[in-house]
């Protein structure tokens, strides 16, 4: 079975062997709405048992990805929330905030447990962000110093440029040579070597 997914539906296809093609021909079952994503009696009397344990098998992988996308997207934007939620709480003193409050204390409480369980204890965390918070620090100093020792010292000789010289191209006998006007031509001008300087 294949499962393409449009904007609206996931189709549903079986590929068949067509005889008078010699290979295989796919054959639309049927359609699975993505807003309610439920096996139709329609399609659960067009499959098999085994394309119908594909079909869910196929939407319980679609419902668990969707899901932790939607996790990881909410612990990735979640500093951001917190920080717009403290500037509320700065601004609000209404019964609204006293809710909000009471169910944000209750969600990190337990954000709290999951985080020490999981191994981010806030001692290792806050040791890590020290760590990183000096590092740079470090780094940027070191290179304050080698500047201020290159200061120091002479500036090194800078070889000119070469200039860019163009290949002579190949021309074709029928065509005549231009010369510009006043300008002075001499021999090896001609011939397409460099002017002496």
């Amino acid at each position: 079975m294949q499962f393409r997914e449009r904007r609206r539906v996931i189709q549903v296809i079986r590929t068949v062997y067509d005889p008078d093609l010699k290979r295989g021909r796919s054959e639309l079952v049927g359609k699975i709405d993505k807003a309610a994503p439920l096996v139709t009696d329609k399609l659960q009397k067009s499959c098999t048992p085994e394309e119908l344990s594909e079909i869910l098998t196929y939407l319980d992988d679609r419902h668990n990805r969707l899901r932790n996308e939607a996790v990881r997207a909410g612990a990735e934007t979640l500093p951001a929330q917190m920080r717009g939620a403290a500037e509320y709480f700065r601004t609000h003193r209404d019964d609204d905030a006293r809710a909000f409050a009471m169910e944000i204390r209750l969600a990190w409480e337990e954000l709290k447990t999951a985080l020490r369980e999981s191994g981010f204890s806030k001692s290792k965390v806050l040791k890590k962000a020290a760590e990183r918070a000096e590092a740079p620090t470090l780094a940027v100093s070191t290179v304050a110093v080698q500047v201020a020792a290159e200061e120091v010292a002479e500036p090194a000789e800078v070889p000119p440029a070469k200039a860019f010289v163009r290949k002579p191209r190949a021309r074709k006998a029928k065509t005549a040579r231009v010369v510009a006007l006043n300008t002075e031509v001499s021999k090896t001008d001609e011939t397409g070597a460099p002017p002496a300087a």
